[in-house]
């Protein structure tokens, strides 16, 4: 039921808004929210995303597909930018989640369609698309006003606590990659490694 409801309840949301927007006479005076919402929709849905490949024929667990910051790419490349951020995080916390394994063999190895397992370079890759949707995320998030900025840091906070409380036992390590990888964006993005100046993103 996880893996349905998160992606269910991201559509409803996002359909909602939509649905707002044709119909409702008020909307113009909330539609301010329009891009938190369709951001929050991405956040719920990337949280599980990843493990769609278990639904999904002809994918293995932990696809190379489903585990990679490619469907944040391809939401960002159809114009959904705000949905591309959202999904770019939540992606971004559960394959920091995924680093953690109790071994790395069978279900915790990444694996590409027809080529299979790509074995002990599995962390790598995860990590390596860590960077990539906190680089997307990064990308969005300095573009908007900053109070929408600090509404997405609001709901960062809140996504991230339930996320790494409610469902992780071992929280240490995702964050710390987190944390690492959101100030080596920073630092490629033309900035330097510095939690202050990484802060300006929100306020």
């Amino acid at each position: 039921m996880k893996l349905y409801g998160a992606p269910l309840m991201a559509f409803l949301l996002a359909g909602l808004v939509l649905a707002a927007r044709e119909f409702c006479p008020f909307w113009p005076t909330m539609a301010f929210m329009e891009e938190i919402l369709f951001f929050l929709s991405g956040l719920i849905a990337g949280i599980r995303l990843p493990d769609l490949d278990l639904l999904t024929p002809g994918l293995s667990h932990r696809s190379a597909i489903t585990h990679s910051c490619i469907p944040a790419l391809l939401f960002w490349a159809f114009g959904f930018s705000p949905i591309a951020a959202g999904l770019a995080l939540g992606i971004a916390f559960h394959l920091s989640s995924d680093l953690q394994p109790k071994a790395w063999t069978g279900g915790a190895l990444i694996k590409f369609p027809l080529l299979g397992s790509i074995g002990m370079l599995s962390p790598l890759w995860l990590i390596a698309n860590v960077i990539g949707c906190l680089a997307i995320f990064m990308e969005m998030v300095s573009g908007e006003p900053i109070d929408a900025r600090q509404m997405i840091l609001a709901l960062c906070v809140l996504g991230a606590g339930w996320y790494f409380l409610q469902e992780e036992k071992r929280p240490l390590l995702p964050l710390m990659t987190l944390g690492f990888a959101i100030l080596l964006v920073h630092a490629v993005r033309g900035g330097t490694l510095s939690v202050k100046l990484v802060w300006q993103y929100f306020a």
